[in-house]
């Protein structure tokens, strides 16, 4: 069960924070890749059209300059796959083979840098692509800060849930320390009342009637639970019992309890077994208190 802290935050609405904040760094995370992707893309064809660019300067002061391009650019390509082909396998077939390949594809690759795209565009498109790579580089650094910020609040949140489950020990260590198998009818409700809210409960006193109904009503997240609380010196019988089961009828509750500072009959547990309703007594209450039992 949940411990409260002095934020008075319920330890399960903390979980279910924890988790949306861990699903929305995933998220987050996913699309960080897709824009990164996007971003690197964006970079690659600024930089190839900038190179282009550059390749092409030259033009307006020496006309032949393409061709004279063309032709180094693609013996030089050929040249080094001779040579690597060569080295690496040893067979002059297989080197000049890698001669014309490479001879080939410097060709293609000079040509592209020449002529894609086009003189008369390639000043727009430069300029789109500059515009694309900040734009993919702004939203990437928005992701990223995003993740950041993320990681951040869920640091902090697994930090409070650390502190919430030590002091909640604590707590729970405490409230056993205290002589509670002593106390009489109104502060056993009292006490009763402190533990629920202890382990993150809700809790609602609606008194007996004619001493017949519980007399707490918690509310554990999504569970409601019908209470009811006794301290007396004779044991409880199932008669008890059946008044906590009808109380968790009457007030539309998913589960009951009978809660008492001494034991039960052994008829009285095998009737609260049998009927799906909590019997805490003496034995039961540290292990209740401690959050080992749910009601």
């Amino acid at each position: 069960m949940p411990a409260e802290t002095t934020s008075n935050r319920p330890l399960t609405q903390l979980n279910h924070e924890i988790e949306q904040a861990e699903a929305e760094a995933a998220r987050l995370e996913a699309e960080r890749k897709r824009v990164a992707q996007d971003s690197s893309r964006a970079t690659r064809e600024l930089r190839w059209l900038q190179l282009a660019g550059r390749i092409r300067k030259p033009t307006a002061s020496f006309e032949m300059w393409p061709i004279v391009s063309l032709i180094v650019g693609s013996g030089i390509a050929g040249i080094l796959s001779l040579i690597i082909v060569h080295l690496i396998f040893g067979s002059l077939g297989l080197a000049f083979l890698g001669l014309l390949v490479g001879a080939g594809s410097g060709a293609f690759l000079i040509y592209s840098l020449l002529y894609r795209p086009a003189d008369a565009v390639l000043p727009a498109a430069v300029a789109e692509a500059e515009s694309h790579s900040r734009l993919a580089q702004a939203r990437l650094k928005e992701k990223v800060e995003r993740i950041t910020e993320t990681k951040s609040r869920l640091q902090a949140l697994f930090d409070e849930r650390r502190h919430q489950i030590a002091s909640g020990k604590l707590q729970k260590a405490a409230l056993l320390q205290r002589p509670w198998k002593a106390m009489r009818d109104t502060e056993w409700e009292d006490f009763v009342v402190e533990v629920c809210r202890t382990l993150g409960s809700k809790v609602e006193r609606i008194g007996r009637s004619m001493g017949e109904d519980a007399n707490l009503i918690a509310d554990f997240g999504p569970r409601r639970v019908a209470i009811l609380t006794q301290a007396a010196d004779q044991n409880i019988s199932s008669a008890t019992i059946q008044q906590a089961i009808a109380a968790r009828e009457r007030h539309g509750c998913e589960s009951c309890a009978v809660i008492i500072n001494r034991r039960f009959t052994g008829a009285a547990q095998d009737f609260a077994q049998r009927n799906g309703c909590a019997a805490i007594g003496a034995a039961e209450f540290p292990d209740f208190v401690l959050g080992k039992v749910d009601l």
